[in-house]
């Protein structure tokens, strides 16, 4: 979420990590009130695996980095701006983030006209499973259903019980003034250890306009690119004893950047509990 989608889904993923580890050690402001997403950072011991030392990615060239859309990206998926073709793979570079720097590595694991399937792993430890809907080329982070998301790290394992979508958060064209939006709530249960378990709720509603054409330069290249401005709120919920604590309210402004034949290549998100810059390291589209 992170992810457009990218963004979304990772924001979200990140904030169930804190959210179980807020079950196993609850973090409270010293009145009494909810603690924010940030001070819940400080004050809890995220259960994840140790992150390796960063290390310099190989240089990246034309050659290395060239993008042929497969076949397999057809249908309702189809999109110019966010190819999916099965064993596509991008990784990213995140910094500012209110959790620290990390990075993350998305990869196709199959599509079909209707729907495709990507895998997301984050070098703080968490792994997850994303299930998206595709209509007429527009693409929607989470197909409604029971199954359509998963997540787990070294300790903790998130699975959805329902999840409800409305709308979509990547166009089939990005038209100068379009403006578009997505509501997705899930419900989900978090196992935080072999005794504790969390039932959790994220609602996450993005609306963006296209902004017309930019070229940026990443570390995976420089690349002609369509802007999208969005406004984001993702509220994240934990149920516990029949109690629900709003763990966090988060408001912000991103601005994403896509380019042709490759996909979502840099965001930049102001506002809310963190300033967080993503941007494309590397990729491999066959």
């Amino acid at each position: 979420m992170s992810l457009m989608r990218l963004h979304l889904i990772g924001s979200n993923i990140l904030l169930i990590v804190i959210l179980a580890a807020c079950a196993q050690a609850p973090a409270s402001s010293p009145s009494g009130s909810t603690a924010s997403t940030a001070d819940l950072a400080k004050n809890t011991v995220v259960p994840t695996v140790s992150e390796p030392a960063p290390t310099a990615a190989a240089p990246t060239t034309a050659a290395t980095t060239a993008a042929t859309i497969s076949a397999s990206a057809s249908g309702g998926c189809a999109n110019t701006y966010y190819p999916v073709p099965s064993g596509a793979s991008w990784s990213y570079d995140s910094s500012g983030s209110g959790i620290g720097n990390y990075n993350y590595t998305q990869t196709i694991t199959a599509v079909s006209d209707t729907g495709f399937t990507t895998s997301y792993q984050f070098s703080t430890g968490v792994n997850s499973t994303v299930n998206w809907n595709c209509q007429d080329g527009n693409l929607a982070a989470l197909d409604a259903g029971a199954a359509s998301f998963s997540m787990t790290t070294s300790k903790v394992k998130m699975t959805s019980n329902s999840v409800t979508a409305d709308g979509y958060n990547i166009p089939a064209t990005f038209d100068t003034g379009k403006t578009w939006s997505e509501k997705v709530t899930i419900d989900g249960t978090v196992q935080a250890s072999a005794t504790i378990t969390v039932n959790s709720q994220i609602v996450s509603q993005i609306n963006c306009t296209a902004g017309g054409a930019d070229t940026i330069t990443v570390p995976a290249g420089k690349f002609d690119t369509v802007k999208a401005t969005c406004s984001k709120n993702v509220v994240v919920s934990a149920i516990a004893q029949g109690k629900t604590t709003q763990l966090s309210a988060n408001q912000e402004s991103i601005t994403y950047w896509y380019a042709k034949a490759v996909g979502f290549v840099k965001s930049v998100a102001t506002g809310g509990s963190d300033n967080e810059t993503i941007v494309l390291t590397q990729y491999k589209i066959q």
